[in-house]
């Protein structure tokens, strides 16, 4: 049987990283009625754009107001059975909307482009510190609950697309001895900085337009994961004009050597004058030469990670991979995916009409109704749907049976959890 797995929030969530729920409320509670106004003062006097390209204090006013506006909507009606929260990536898809009304100046684009790469910067400091501070406690802790993953997967090689940023299903292989590969095929070193030119960080590559399913360096009829992160990664990043998509190394022997690599990565920059030269999500690091050059996050978030339509195009051969797995699979395991990206969505729905051998298991703890789009093929058990967490079902997938144990120590990690946050609150 080939099967492919597609991951969501919920993956990750017994090794510590955030739900979109968790997450929303990080992001908008610094912010109130007296931070935002100190916060239109001090974000417009920036020229991001140069002198001559302004930002515009009404636009900062507006964007922040509507910020707000979703936080206290949030608060006010979280105990209101039909109401559906307002996330950040709702509000991130506002900005980016506005963005794009017709009587809207030059400046207006200028201030809302600028705002959504405040709060972009601030999504992912927040997901940065939860990988951080979750590895060293629930990851290790809760990993022997995931010692069975390797069961979950085909003989042959195993697709896994994920919509997560964090790389914990990485590290899980590698301590689980699975063989895992981004497809990449070439090799690529950055030192640290200009100042530390002797210390250098190892990375793979794809070439962007040789990205594809038949790639060589993905598995082809062999036990291993072929990992695609579709909405990037906190580690991934993007090079030379987007044309290459760079990836740690993933030949470790241990979870804590991807660690230090992802340290690494994270500290590579470009110091000038004794000072380090800011970043945003254009990163400023140094190339072999000490010279400063700029390398991308790829972290997608907001109203715009891909196009509304599913047609191939440059920038998406990632959403291709995706398209072009699921004609050949036989199953498809959704873990704690909420179901709340349509270019997702349009591509599994689909899927399920041009591979008729094609059934969905969609794990999830959360109790809810099927998504619309899937409706259609609730017949002859090609959809089925189990109410539990990842770990619980790899065990009953293993034993035949609930592990009590399980379900109780996973249980346990709620304080854990509170601490970890409480952690990335403060850092932020």
């Amino acid at each position: 049987m080939k099967k492919g797995f597609l991951l969501g929030a919920g993956f990750s969530y017994d090794f510590g990283m955030p739900l979109a729920s968790e997450l929303t409320e990080i992001f908008f509670a610094p912010f109130n009625e007296y931070s935002i106004q100190n916060l239109v003062h001090v974000l417009s006097q920036n020229n991001p754009y140069g002198a001559e390209r302004p930002i515009n204090q009404e636009t900062i006013l507006e964007c922040l107001t509507l910020l707000l506006k979703y936080k206290n909507e949030n608060q006010n009606n979280k105990n209101e059975k039909d109401y559906k929260p307002k996330n950040y990536e709702q509000f991130l898809a506002d900005i980016q909307q506005l963005e794009e009304f017709p009587n809207k100046t030059l400046s207006d684009k200028d201030s809302y482009s600028y705002l959504f790469s405040f709060f972009y910067e601030i999504i992912h400091s927040i997901l940065l510190s939860y990988q951080e501070i979750s590895f060293g406690g629930l990851y290790c802790k809760n990993r022997e609950w995931f010692s069975n993953f390797c069961k979950l997967l085909s003989d042959q090689e195993t697709w896994v697309f994920t919509l997560n940023h964090d790389i914990y299903l990485e590290a899980l292989a590698v301590d689980l001895n699975i063989p895992i590969t981004y497809g990449d095929s070439g090799n690529i070193s950055f030192p640290i900085s200009n100042n530390e030119m002797g210390k250098t960080i190892s990375l793979t590559y794809s070439k962007r337009c040789e990205l594809t399913k038949n790639n060589q360096n993905f598995y082809q009829g062999q036990f291993g994961i072929n990992l695609v992160k579709l909405h990037g990664g906190l580690s991934e990043l993007e090079y030379k004009d987007r044309s290459i998509i760079c990836n740690q190394t993933l030949n470790k022997k241990s979870s804590f050597e991807l660690m230090v690599d992802f340290m690494k990565v994270k500290n590579m920059a470009y110091y000038h004058g004794g000072r380090k030269e800011p970043s945003g999500k254009d990163r400023v690091i140094t190339n072999s030469d000490g010279e400063l050059d700029i390398i991308v996050k790829s972290m997608l978030t907001g109203g715009k990670k891909y196009s509304k339509t599913t047609n191939p195009k440059d920038g998406e051969e990632k959403l291709l991979i995706f398209d072009d797995a699921m004609r050949t699979l036989d199953e498809l395991s959704i873990i704690g995916y909420g179901f709340g990206d349509k270019h997702i969505n349009n591509r599994i729905s689909n899927a399920m009409v041009l591979n008729s051998n094609l059934k969905i298991v969609i794990i999830d703890p959360v109790h809810n109704p099927l998504p619309d789009f899937l409706e259609q093929f609730h017949y002859n058990l090609r959809i089925k749907k189990v109410q539990c967490g990842i770990a619980h079902w790899i065990e009953y997938c293993y034993t035949g049976e609930w592990n009590y144990q399980q379900v109780e120590a996973l249980k346990a990690n709620e304080q854990e959890r509170i601490n970890i946050r409480k952690s990335v609150e403060k850092r932020l």
